[in-house]
């Protein structure tokens, strides 16, 4: 079995008869980002076309969406380009000052944020982002979840990020809870593949929709 099958097993929550999704008790509750708790999808792919323009590179949103990538390394794979063509610190600073100033592109996931409120009346609650942590933070405060008490896990924490377990570990670390006992919210491979290999149970909102 894959970690993809695993993460929609039924052992992670059970159904209440009005379809709604009821939660059993867990010490910690993760969840992702982009994707999860807010629709980041129009922002970051602009930042990649943005970032790759910067570097001379022109290609179309309909490119950027076909196989989204969002490191250099992972561009220049895509593109056959050698490291000097698109360094990763200029990449990254390019894209992040396209992030920061179109912001309002986010789309809050009104169903997520109920999950979410509902999930800190109960444990303590992490996101676990493959994006840098004070993007992540400016994106809850756009999408008006900064008044959760979270603790905040990114790339720039880790050495590797998703699909690497480190960020998920790093995170029950931190909210001093046995993996085991945490309930991990994805919406990528790489994110199931990243919190099941720490040990947590994972949903995965493409085949457990938020209710």
């Amino acid at each position: 079995m894959t970690s993809h099958q695993r993460s929609s097993s039924p052992v992670t929550a059970t159904e209440a008869p009005e379809g709604r999704t009821v939660y059993a008790a867990y010490a910690a509750y993760a969840f992702d980002f982009d994707g999860t708790l807010a629709d980041t999808t129009d922002i970051n792919h602009g930042s990649v076309q943005a970032s790759l323009a910067a570097h001379g590179i022109t290609v179309t949103l309909d490119w950027v969406a076909a196989e989204p990538v969002f490191t250099a390394r992972q561009l220049r794979r895509r593109l056959a380009l050698p490291p000097a063509a698109l360094p990763e610190e200029t990449f990254a600073r390019a894209a992040r000052a396209y992030w920061f100033a179109n912001t309002d592109r986010i789309r809050p996931i009104t169903a997520a944020t109920t999950i979410a409120r509902a999930a800190a009346e109960h444990a303590a609650i992490a996101v676990v982002s493959a994006n840098y942590s004070d993007i992540v933070r400016h994106g809850l405060e756009v999408v008006g979840l900064d008044d959760l008490p979270w603790t905040v896990v990114g790339r720039d924490h880790v050495a590797h990020p998703k699909p690497a377990p480190d960020a998920y570990l790093h995170a029950a670390r931190l909210l001093g809870a046995d993996p085991a006992r945490c309930l991990a919210h994805e919406d990528t491979d790489e994110g199931v593949t990243a919190a099941t290999a720490a040990g947590m149970r994972v949903i995965d909102i493409r085949h457990r929709p938020w209710h």
